[in-house]
């Protein structure tokens, strides 16, 4: 209820202000004591006299008249200050005008064409070396192709052919002149090269020729 009757309040504080407010500011009726004009008489209004034109006017030319009597006459020269145009504005400029440039340099004189350069040869590449022992036991092994098996007991024979002669390799014969069979399995045969003392391992391929670097090739099953 307090807040009510304060609201009640301050709005009929405003609604007072407003009415004091449209009093003051409303306009109020003026009187004088005696008017210009009385009511139902004309009025005088107080107009300005015009300019009168001048007596001495010039009379304007007639409508659609060409004078070509004017093109005739001759025009006046000009008697008046003359001036160089392309003269320098600043003192400076003249001066600088006035120096003389030095003479351009002489031209210069073309050289001699070089001499053209001769082909060198390119240098003559050593010559390979020999080959090893190893690489001659690995070619001539090369040569000999497998082209059966045959196992009895507990010996196996390798049947081997170069240049059309047919060789039997068993464990501890001699192949050619320069190895000797040291071990066979039915995968594989030991070759020992006589030379070297060196022992290669050959997987046994039919129709194939021994070579110990052969990657990707299964054994004989």
């Amino acid at each position: 209820m307090n807040r009510q009757k304060l609201a009640l309040f301050v709005l009929l504080v405003v609604f007072v202000g407003a009415v004091i407010y449209a009093v003051m500011r409303s306009p109020r009726q003026q009187q004088v004591a005696t008017l210009k004009n009385q009511p139902g008489a004309k009025a005088t209004v107080l107009r300005k006299k015009p300019d009168l034109a001048p007596k001495t006017a010039a009379a304007a030319p007639a409508a659609g008249v060409v004078h070509l009597e004017l093109l005739q006459q001759e025009k006046p020269g000009f008697s008046g200050f003359r001036r160089n145009i392309f003269s320098p504005i600043f003192r400076d400029e003249q001066k600088l005008s006035a120096l003389k440039l030095p003479p351009p340099p002489p031209p210069l004189k073309k050289l001699p064409p070089l001499p053209e350069a001769v082909p060198v040869a390119p240098p003559v590449p050593p010559p390979p070396p020999p080959p090893t022992q190893e690489q001659l036991d690995e070619a001539e092994l090369g040569k000999f192709v497998f082209i059966g098996f045959l196992k009895k007991g507990t010996e196996r024979t390798v049947f081997l052919s170069k240049g059309g002669e047919i060789f039997l390799a068993k464990k501890g014969s001699q192949v050619g002149p320069r190895f000797l069979v040291s071990n066979v399995t039915d995968d594989a045969i030991t070759i020992k090269s006589i030379q070297t003392d060196r022992q290669l391992v050959i997987p046994l391929v039919e129709h194939r020729s021994l070579s110990v670097r052969r990657p990707g090739i299964t054994p004989r099953p």
